[in-house]
């Protein structure tokens, strides 16, 4: 118990807060733009905008193998000044290209993809061009994000917190002129958020760019020479990291995305998620950042909190059980939802799983934070390539009927299928390093 207690009093409580902060701003203006959506005179906008569901799968894929890294890599040299320049205006650079590859790509290609996800018919053409507005704004959003744990590692809580306020108030700003039913607003349809997006991220990535002058650090008037020796280490760790991403992406989105698609569940499915990840999740997924940001700083934090760490989980599991009486107010009051039942079902079924992921998510970050990857590709290959593909066999063969409840538990299951390994690798890792030690 004293352990435990000492564990907890070691962690960097302004940090979680601030990365907390960082979950529940988005989380409030995604609220507000469910409210928007659903104000319109039908669905359509609810199951367009649901269709980012995959498009954002493809780009994870490149964001775990380029953003994921960045917490060890800029931890290992973030009391050196010259090198961590370097390295922000290298890696700038890399990244900016390979996304414009990349959304290039998914903008050429939307149509047949959109196709091939079985959106309804009549909604096809609507959500092509929306799904190609959203690739130019993710090009500038990631370059933010690739700033950030630059913030997070110099513990600039109140430059964090800046952005956090800005972010949501433009969103807020940008979505009320631009998709609302206000009589000021543009009300251009489900494109507004895509155009909102773009201007969010664009003045976002000028004042962090401006925030790291402040700070000290030059990254655009710098002609020191430029140095991508670094990057072999980035392509290492990151390729791992890319290639369980795409296996894991993947999985889910031709087994779970598609089937939801096929039971004409996309909009229903893409709220509970809001749900889901942008509110109940929230903490757990900041903590998850504190323990990358610890790690990447001394490995020898993973003895020290790691009782602090699944402490905390607990607190925060035993916090969702409580509200549960809330839900369904909540569901409707604060995100709109008219009917928020079957969410409130949904989320549920699920709630059993995703306290399982919760702990998960503690050695998942330890992971990450270590620069282990590989592990993180093993886990992956093991749970899609043998539960993911099999079910999706049973359901060819017709042995299991798609649902929106079946298809909840059958992810729900592979939560727990892939938390099984990584708790395995987890205990292996840490009874060899004992033994070296």
């Amino acid at each position: 118990m004293f352990q435990i207690s000492k564990s907890l009093k070691n962690i960097n409580y302004k940090m979680l807060l601030a990365l907390i902060l960082s979950g529940l701003f988005p989380a409030i203006y995604m609220a507000v733009r469910v409210r928007f959506l659903g104000d319109m005179p039908s669905d359509w906008g609810v199951n367009i905008a649901s269709q980012l569901s995959w498009v954002n799968l493809l780009y994870e894929i490149m964001n775990e193998a380029i953003l994921l890294p960045v917490f060890f890599l800029f931890g290992k040299v973030i009391k050196d000044k010259e090198d961590l320049e370097n390295r922000l205006r290298t890696g700038l650079i890399i990244t900016f290209v390979l996304y414009c590859v990349l959304s290039i790509l998914i903008a050429v290609m939307a149509e047949p993809l959109v196709l091939m996800m079985a959106q309804q018919s009549d909604l096809v053409p609507a959500t092509v061009i929306y799904i190609r507005w959203e690739s130019l704004a993710v090009v500038f959003s990631i370059l933010f994000r690739f700033l950030l744990p630059v913030f997070i590692l110099i513990n600039k809580e109140r430059v964090i917190y800046i952005f956090l306020a800005l972010q949501m108030s433009l969103s807020l700003i940008f979505d009320t002129l631009l998709i609302s039913s206000l009589p000021f607003s543009l009300n251009i349809g489900v494109n507004g958020i895509a155009f909102s997006n773009l201007l969010t991220s664009v003045i976002l990535v000028g004042i962090s760019l401006f925030s790291l002058t402040r700070s000290g650090y030059s990254i655009i008037r710098n002609n020191r020479p430029l140095s991508f020796r670094w990057t072999r280490e980035w392509l290492r760790i990151g390729g791992y990291s890319g290639i369980e991403s795409l296996v894991r992406n993947l999985a889910f989105m031709i087994v779970i995305l598609r089937m939801i698609n096929v039971v004409n569940e996309q909009g229903t499915f893409w709220v509970t998620n809001n749900f889901i990840w942008g509110w109940l999740l929230l903490p757990v997924l900041a903590l998850g950042e504190l323990i990358k940001r610890d790690c990447a700083e001394d490995s020898s934090n993973i003895q020290r909190f790691f009782q602090g760490y699944m402490s905390l989980t607990t607190i925060f599991v035993l916090l969702w059980i409580l509200t549960i009486p809330f839900w369904k107010g909540f569901l409707f009051n604060v995100m709109g939802v008219q009917n928020p039942i079957e969410i409130f079902n949904i989320a549920l079924v699920s709630l059993i799983f995703y306290i399982v992921f919760a702990y998960n998510n503690v050695v998942d970050s330890i992971f990450y934070g270590i620069g282990r990857t590989d592990l993180m590709l093993l886990q992956s290959l093991a749970t899609n390539l043998i539960f993911y593909i099999g079910a999706y066999a049973l359901y060819l063969k017709g042995l299991f009927i798609p649902s929106l409840t079946g298809i909840a538990i059958l992810f729900g299951l592979g939560i727990v299928f892939d938390s099984l390994i990584t708790f395995y690798l987890y205990y292996k890792l840490m009874k060899r390093e004992l033994v070296l030690a």
